[in-house]
């Protein structure tokens, strides 16, 4: 399909415009949802970190990134980071986007920075949810849940499907902290691809565009929808933040409850831990209360009791 005959997402401050580009093309660009002065204090903060780790040796490789390629930086878990980067996943906007594609409960399935520096290499097209097993009809047999590996999924084109697909059970919010542009690698997507049920087939060319935006505005995609880095040919990094979220059930992607640090919890607000993960939904997620508000850690629960 040439994207050139088709009214693709714009940058627009209109959130229902955004849900409904969400719905029809699988993403959405929400403009300056952050003030060029909280985008560069973000920038600086992360910018900060990131050199840190790095000369620390404690940067991460990621194994979605381009084989080979150790320019590009992750830098993980930024809750634990800098008290100025927890306004993102608490962002209104954030939570906007999250409740049309999820529903009310959510919770952050990982809250990272992802780095393209000049000289990287291109990342592959590919699906966040690449895990979900495909619709059967009764009677048939099924894929095992536990026996789905992303190189073993079902491939094939971006058009929409004419049979039963998944929903949606993740979204991803990109915080666009510097500005996203073609020549710093701003992130490219197959629009109407997250309709497919499908991930992308390697070996085939798909008619992806790239999204780009100034610093402090919002790229959105439906974890169904088919994406990846661009190539950085400019002189300067490009940042991205992402704010992941998941439906409520789902493990997330970053275990929060366990790797949030204890000074960060300590002052954390009931609903900032609640949408960490650190209250049951349902039950799922108790350590001992199934309707507390906030988990209790395991040396504080019963132990072997005797009368």
């Amino acid at each position: 399909m040439p994207w050139s005959d088709v009214d693709l997402p714009v940058a627009t401050p209109e959130i229902d415009v955004a849900c409904r580009d969400l719905s029809e093309f699988g993403y959405c660009v929400v403009e300056d949802a952050l003030s060029t002065a909280e985008a560069a204090a973000v920038s600086g903060r992360v910018l900060d970190q990131a050199v840190a780790e790095r000369s620390s040796a404690l940067d991460y490789t990621y194994p979605a990134e381009a084989e080979g390629d150790d320019v590009n930086q992750w830098v993980y878990q930024l809750i634990n980071k800098g008290s100025v980067l927890h306004r993102l996943p608490e962002h209104d906007i954030a939570r906007q986007l999250a409740t049309h594609v999820l529903g009310r409960d959510h919770l952050l399935s990982s809250f990272d920075s992802h780095i393209t520096y000049p000289g990287n290499l291109a990342m592959p097209l590919h699906a966040d949810q690449w895990w979900m097993p495909s619709p059967m009809i009764p009677g048939d047999d099924y894929e095992r849940q536990g026996n789905i590996t992303r190189a073993g999924a079902r491939t094939g084109f971006h058009e929409p499907a004419t049979h039963a697909i998944n929903g949606p059970f993740a979204l991803n919010v990109m915080w666009m902290i510097t500005d996203f542009t073609i020549a710093n690698g701003a992130t490219r997507v197959v629009p109407m691809s997250h309709l497919s049920g499908n991930v992308p087939d390697a070996t085939l060319q798909h008619p992806e565009v790239q999204v780009e935006g100034r610093a402090g505005s919002i790229l959105a995609w439906d974890a169904r929808t088919w994406h990846g880095a661009g190539l950085n040919t400019s002189t300067e990094p490009r940042v991205g933040v992402t704010t992941y979220f998941c439906g409520p059930m789902i493990r997330q992607l970053t275990n929060m409850v366990y790797g949030t640090r204890t000074e960060v919890r300590d002052v954390a607000t009931d609903e900032f831990l609640a949408l960490l993960g650190f209250k049951p939904w349902s039950s799922y997620g108790m350590t001992d209360d199934p309707s507390c508000a906030v988990v209790k850690p395991g040396d504080d629960t019963a132990a072997e009791m005797h009368i």
